[in-house]
């Protein structure tokens, strides 16, 4: 093909375009994402259970341990949050990753308050996915905080 050929000019610009689209959410969601996944390790290992897990393994794990920071919002909203990773990550459909997304809007949503719910649900995709994403990695922080200060007066270290 000739370098000059309008064709590729197009589809250049067209591709730059779609690439600039997907920007915003694969940027918001893999690092949200990857924030969490580094929260579960150290619970887990302040927990002293095997890090060596896919996401999806340490949310389960996690769940065991039953810590009253974490309920089955968090969990619903950590599982949500690993589906929607996946279907971007492996370039699932549209129309897939915008159920993935509605998925934890729901979850993000049901997890509030009727009051925070309810200025909560305009949130542009990529602020709800911030939201989500940070409420749920605040209560793995202080989970893994109170274990930890649980373990140091058992005297476990």
């Amino acid at each position: 093909m000739d370098i000059n050929d309008s064709r590729l000019e197009k589809a250049h610009k067209d591709m730059t375009a779609r690439i600039a689209a997907y920007d915003e959410r694969i940027v918001t969601v893999l690092k949200n994402h990857v924030a969490i996944e580094q929260s579960l390790d150290e619970l887990l290992k302040v927990a002293r259970r095997s890090r060596k897990r896919t996401f999806a393994g340490k949310i389960d794990i996690t769940e065991k341990l039953v810590l009253p920071e974490l309920d089955a919002h968090i969990f619903a909203i950590l599982r949500a949050g690993n589906n929607l990773r996946n279907a971007i990550a492996h370039g699932r459909s549209e129309g897939t990753v915008v159920q993935r997304t509605t998925d934890l809007r729901k979850a993000y949503l049901a997890s509030l308050s009727p009051g925070n719910a309810v200025g909560s649900e305009n949130l542009t995709d990529s602020q709800m996915v911030t939201m989500a994403f940070t409420m749920a990695g605040s209560h793995i922080v202080v989970a893994t905080i109170n274990l930890e200060e649980k373990n140091e007066k058992g005297g476990r270290k």
